[in-house]
């Protein structure tokens, strides 16, 4: 199996930039909100275990609707950790069954966007944490989401704290620059994490 690293950041740190750089460069990748996503819609079990903890007001036409589990799951902690207890053991089994396809490959990279809060980083071999100021970081997110500075911050804030993060991460980019210096940044890492060994425990 190839090394499994995950790339995390807090919203607007140009996380899902990097891993688009590190797919360019070959490295398989995966997005877990994605995969997310999917399980979502295509999953009866776990919609079912999801309706059961919020209630038919996540739905709209039949389907669960991924804004209204979100604003619900950010009002409610307890509901949102029962929500990560069905979703996050679901994502990481298909994250594992989909690596297995690129066993000849040196490592994978996973885009964990709440890698730290969700306790999922001993599931990897390496972390990377992307970060940015908070300027940039909430100009980024509010123009990409379309979405209120306001909103930005409540997010921001209610996610760990960046300077925690880096504490935490094997391995750190800061970008606050240009989209090509945070490319030659990612070429540089791809070359160091092709050179390690697996970390797990």
């Amino acid at each position: 199996m190839p090394m499994g690293v995950a790339v995390t950041g807090n919203i607007g740190s140009g996380k899902s930039t990097a891993v688009r750089f590190f797919s360019e460069l070959g490295v398989p990748t995966f997005d877990t909100d994605r995969i997310g996503h999917e399980l979502l819609e295509s999953d009866s079990r776990i919609r079912a275990a999801i309706v059961k903890i919020f209630g038919d007001a996540i739905l709209t036409g039949g389907q669960i609707d991924r804004r209204k589990l979100g604003e619900l799951a950010f009002m409610s902690e307890e509901k949102r950790l029962k929500l990560e207890s069905v979703l996050h053991p679901a994502i990481m089994a298909a994250v594992a069954e989909r690596a297995r396809n690129f066993a000849d490959r040196r490592y994978i990279v996973v885009e964990v966007p709440l890698l730290y809060e969700a306790e999922l980083a001993d599931r990897f071999d390496y972390v990377v944490l992307v970060k940015a100021d908070e300027k940039t970081a909430v100009a980024r997110a509010s123009m990409k989401l379309g979405i209120e500075r306001e909103k930005v911050l409540e997010r921001l804030v209610a996610q760990i704290p960046q300077s925690e993060k880096e504490k935490l991460a094997d391995f750190v980019i800061a970008n606050n620059g240009s989209q090509e210096d945070l490319r030659t940044k990612v070429l540089l890492l791809h070359s160091v994490i092709s050179s390690l060994e697996p970390e797990q425990n």
